[in-house]
């Protein structure tokens, strides 16, 4: 995304900071624990410390919509997430102010932030402290109403922060389109660690069947925040052409989001019939025995970067059944890493999980070129190569 020099006459970054060790602070908004967070959790998780002194602070007070990240930062062992004061009536000034005094405070170089209003205060911050801003763009879509406005004013607040960058490359070309120069975006892939081991079929075994999953039923999963974007009621009326075909066929949906959704999807499920064969289990800190007991992702979208969730199941090995929405392509390799589906093409879907359902060895050699895939291109140390890149360019104007 693009740069834009710094003209409020503010000194720039000491030479020290250039060459040595680099005080970061990463600025979220965070309504729930989704992608976004997710990455940055990793982010900070793996940076070089010796490198890097890094902090991260939230908007937090409005109606306690950031205890989710908190708890998860807290799972995770980051350093204490500081607090930027925040209500429902978006207290700009006030919020970009206490921003303000938390760079000075702790003398950081770059303040790296994430999400619409994040990205504001961050431009906003940089009137009241000597900091370089670099903020992160996930996706540009077209949402409702609300989210519409607010990425109007993350679009005009973009241009007063010293580097825009874009999650993928799908999301750079659309914000090149937006009147940003495509060459001055670079592109922060979410790096996925490569940390938990495949269980053995012995350890499979148990785990399913901790989880209640009989030995000839298939396992579906989808994990998505509860948002309108996420297709969940596509995702429903899918699985529902799935269970007619494969009646030993079970979906876990796990995700939290808006409630008054959830509640509407789960009359869905109930109209379509699939009461004991499809299960809303919430939000899972962790992850992993959920996907390792499970035989198949599907994660049906109308709006997507490259989303954290469908790396976690490229690195559980499963084979994946996507929209080809937003930046999937750059990860979901058709007929190779998984299976991408035209938007919106329910019957689609519905054949390519058929299809998966009736061929085992199709589902391993899907999962294990995901696995492959996720392990080098989408590496911690790959992405960390380029956040660093970008940090020290932005430190060296």
């Amino acid at each position: 995304m693009a740069s834009v020099a710094i003209s409020n006459g503010l000194q720039p970054a000491s030479a020290e900071s250039a060459v040595g060790r680099i005080r970061v602070l990463h600025l979220i908004h965070s309504v729930t624990h989704g992608g976004i967070e997710s990455v940055l959790i990793n982010w900070v998780r793996y940076a070089d410390r010796s490198k890097f002194d890094v902090h991260v602070a939230c908007l937090a007070g409005d109606r306690g919509l950031e205890q989710t990240f908190l708890r998860a930062a807290e799972f995770y062992g980051l350093p204490e997430v500081l607090r930027v004061p925040w209500n429902r009536r978006k207290p700009f000034l006030r919020a970009a102010r206490a921003t303000a005094d938390l760079v000075t405070g702790l003398k950081i170089d770059i303040l790296h932030t994430h999400a619409y209003y994040a990205d504001m205060i961050g431009a906003l911050a940089k009137r009241y402290a000597a900091v370089k801003t670099v903020a992160t763009v996930y996706v540009w879509e077209k949402y409702e109403l609300h989210r519409q406005i607010m990425q109007v004013m993350d679009w005009a607040a973009l241009k007063f922060v010293d580097c825009v960058t874009a999650h993928c490359e799908e999301t750079r070309r659309r914000t090149a389109r937006l009147g940003f120069k495509a060459e001055r975006i670079p592109v922060l892939i979410a790096g996925f660690p490569d940390e938990v081991a495949l269980p053995t079929a012995e350890e499979r075994q148990q785990l399913r069947r901790e989880a209640g999953i009989l030995d000839d039923e298939l396992l579906f999963i989808n994990v998505a925040r509860i948002h309108p974007e996420k297709a969940h009621d596509q995702l429903l009326r899918t699985f529902r052409i799935v269970h007619d075909r494969h009646p030993k066929s079970r979906l876990w949906i796990s995700g939290v989001g808006w409630p008054k959704l959830e509640k509407s999807l789960r009359c869905l499920r109930d109209q379509l019939g699939l009461e004991s064969a499809v299960d809303f289990v919430g939000y899972r800190q962790n992850l992993w025995p959920m996907l390792h007991a499970a035989d198949c992702m599907i994660h049906p979208s109308h709006a997507e970067g490259v989303p954290i969730a469908v790396l976690y199941g490229m690195s559980a090995a499963l084979p994946i059944v996507v929209s080809d929405v937003g930046g999937l392509y750059e990860v979901i390799h058709q007929n190779t890493t998984g299976i991408r589906v035209p938007e919106n093409d329910i019957d689609g879907f519905a054949n390519a999980v058929v299809r998966l359902t009736e061929s085992e060895d199709e589902r391993k050699r899907l999962g294990q070129a995901a696995r492959r895939f996720v392990t080098t291109a989408y590496s911690m140390p790959t992405a960390w190569s380029r956040l660093e890149s970008a940090y020290r360019e932005v430190i060296g104007r």
